[in-house]
């Protein structure tokens, strides 16, 4: 074999070499993020599965009550029903000492839009009391558990 030839040869053995080293590199740097990407997805599938906790607590307080409020509401509203239909009463608890002077007055009884206001706040402050219980509920539960 000539020289030149020889030359050649080992010109191109070197560079394959060369291009196997920086393969062999790149093929090194590349498991090395794959590992760290390893590394991030099982963090994120741990806060994914974290989350997933916390949603299902969340409806579970939601659905508890959703379904106590619907309740409420329900009887409410029966409640109310029943005095319009003239089957239950509103009592009214009255001050004796303001009524002293009324030894005449004739049973106290409000008027039906009085009534009726007085079922639609009872509503207003039955939502709202669930809404708070049901805060303070997921304030403890979500917010400070973690």
């Amino acid at each position: 074999m000539s020289n030149r030839f020889k030359l050649i040869l080992a010109s191109v053995a070197i560079l394959i070499l060369l291009f196997l080293g920086f393969i062999w590199i790149d093929i090194r740097n590349t498991y090395i993020e794959l590992g760290g990407i390893k590394t991030e997805l099982s963090q994120i599938k741990a806060e994914f599965k974290r989350y997933q906790v916390l949603a299902q607590k969340v409806r579970d307080i939601d659905d508890k009550f959703t379904q106590e409020l619907t309740h409420a509401k329900a009887e409410n509203n029966k409640l109310y029903n029943n005095v319009i239909n003239g089957i239950g009463r509103l009592q009214l608890n009255i001050n004796k000492a303001a009524t002293a002077n009324l030894d005449d007055a004739k049973t106290c009884e409000l008027t039906g839009e009085t009534r009726q206001n007085y079922y639609l706040l009872r509503d207003d402050i039955i939502t709202k009391d669930n809404m708070i219980v049901a805060l303070q509920k997921y304030i403890t539960n979500i917010c400070l558990a973690n």
